[in-house]
């Protein structure tokens, strides 16, 4: 019988070419992150159950079905954090940062989530996210440099086959005149929706609207608009940010069904969307918008935000799909290929000075055979392999083989850093 004990349902393990496009992807966003001006920020992995119910709503999917929660010694209800935002906003007014920083405040994360849904193509229970909250502006400039900001991330991963979609779904005084609107409805329509729908009618009828099956029914496409209740100044802040992404040349459509999922978002929403066939129900990549309210309903002066997350695992999909080659996923720039016991020393010495002349560099000690070392180098995709014999041993110097172009040069060992620098 056996005793081997697998992973759970929904979740992966991170290796091999996974992982190398996992690296490669979290490399670019904090790359690009920094480059926008944002600080790291982790939270726990733990939190109140509260702290979800009251921020992204008792109504959303989250809170109704994919928690996953339990009760700990001391009977606190406890989740396993489900997405990024009202974690991040909860830290901000507990270390007081809202006060001490200067505004706005940019945190970006890098973090795994939980979700208990059904596993499959691009959903996971486990996922990775990484996001940006920009927190402490009412400008609509930064919705601007936070949606270039998402778009950039994409654009730099190389994906090109998707669709930027961004709506206005107005604040919640205005929203709530559309809710009521909504749901007198889609009363008139219960018995052609779907049961999800039908117990959304009562609770959160904007869910209606992007239902993976209902949002596609006629019917449903032809429900009352968020346009018809929106102020003055809602449709004025909408539209300049719509002029400012056609002044930037930022491809976009206008998406009126599009709600987002949590229930502290207001006003600007966005999306970018896969537009592979295999990823048809589960397109997004990468969504975000505009909260306004919940640093207040979170118990600190009301201040707006906006931030944006995307699935790790998703963007993976993606590129796999569109078979993007990664800029470089060798293990090391160079391998140290000793050909006898007796050089073993001489090639740890070469380890640790190119380490510290940041060239990376690593060496198979347990064998001294030329041709395991250049099965390592194939398999690990490296630059250079530097081998070392009896004689240059003797001679304290090397041979270097340039993988690419095959040449093999004789270089004095004091001059090896210059010499693959100058490479």
């Amino acid at each position: 019988m056996s005793n081997q004990i697998n992973r759970l349902r929904g979740t992966i393990d991170i290796y091999g070419k996974y992982a190398d496009y996992f690296t490669y992807i979290v490399d670019s966003c904090t790359k690009t992150a920094k480059l926008y001006g944002y600080k790291y920020f982790e939270s726990p992995v733990i939190e109140p159950k509260n702290l979800f119910v009251s921020s992204v709503g008792e109504s959303s999917d989250i809170v109704k079905k994919e928690f996953y929660e339990f009760t700990d010694k001391s009977e606190r209800e406890i989740v396993l954090r489900p997405e990024g935002t009202a974690s991040i906003i909860r830290a901000v007014i507990e270390n007081k940062i809202i006060n001490q920083e200067i505004h706005p405040i940019r945190v970006y994360y890098m973090e795994p989530m939980f979700r208990y849904e059904r596993p499959q193509s691009g959903r996971l229970r486990e996922f990775h996210q990484f996001g940006i909250e920009c927190i402490g502006t009412n400008s609509y400039m930064d919705d601007v440099e936070t949606l270039i900001f998402a778009y950039q991330i994409i654009n730099s991963l190389g994906i090109k086959h998707i669709t930027l979609s961004i709506n206005n779904i107005g604040n919640f005084n205005s929203r709530s005149k559309w809710i009521t609107a909504l749901t007198k409805y889609f009363k008139k329509y219960e018995k052609d929706l779907t049961q999800d729908s039908i117990n959304r009618i009562n609770t959160n009828p904007l869910r209606i609207l992007d239902d993976k099956i209902d949002g596609k029914k006629d019917f449903v496409k032809k429900a009352p608009k968020i346009d018809e209740y929106l102020t003055k100044e809602e449709v004025q802040y909408f539209e300049n940010i719509v002029n400012e992404l056609k002044r930037q040349k930022i491809p976009f459509v206008i998406d009126s069904t599009m709600v987002r999922g949590l229930d502290y978002y207001t006003n600007f929403v966005f999306e970018i969307n896969s537009t592979e066939p295999k990823l048809s129900a589960q397109s997004t990549l990468l969504g975000g918008g505009r909260y306004n309210n919940l640093l207040a309903k979170l118990g600190a002066k009301d201040e707006g935000c906006i931030g944006f997350a995307c699935g790790i695992e998703r963007i993976i999909e993606q590129i796999e799909l569109e078979n993007i080659t990664l800029e470089s996923n060798s293990v090391a720039k160079v391998i140290i290929a000793p050909l006898d016991s007796k050089c073993n020393s001489m090639a740890l010495d070469i380890l640790i000075k190119l380490r510290k002349h940041n060239i990376s560099a690593i060496c198979n000690f347990n064998s001294n055979k030329i041709r395991n070392h250049f099965n390592l180098a194939d398999k690990t995709k490296c630059e250079q392999v530097i081998i070392i014999g009896e004689k240059e041993l003797k001679n304290n110097k090397v041979l270097i083989k340039n993988q690419k172009t095959l040449k093999q040069v004789e270089v004095d060992a004091k001059e090896i850093v210059n010499f693959l620098k100058g490479e």
